[in-house]
């Protein structure tokens, strides 16, 4: 891997959750990340989106629960410009219309 944290950039990113059913109860979420995927949910589908992996806090990682659908995540890509590998660092609450 050439990319990847902490040697050839930090890549930050805003994205929206549209998923939330982990099958393996990670607490990752499908995230659409602004400027990095399209809007059109028909050209990228929510279930092509990449799994974005949840930081857990370190006091108490047993009661993580995953954000909700509409939320937006602030977050990384663990392989800088490959983007295929998020990480959701934190929750801006999204307001459901």
């Amino acid at each position: 891997m050439n990319n990847f944290i902490g040697k050839d950039g930090f890549i930050w990113w805003v994205g929206v959750v549209e998923d939330r059913a982990d099958t393996l109860a990670l607490g990752r979420c499908k995230v659409r990340i602004f400027g990095w995927h399209t809007d059109n949910v028909m050209d990228l589908p929510t279930g092509d989106l990449p799994w974005a992996l949840p930081i857990y806090p370190i006091n108490n990682s047993k009661s993580f629960s995953a954000p909700r659908i509409g939320d937006w995540i602030v977050g990384f890509f663990m392989d800088g410009e490959s983007a295929q590998a998020p990480v959701m660092m934190g929750v801006l609450p999204g307001i459901q219309a």
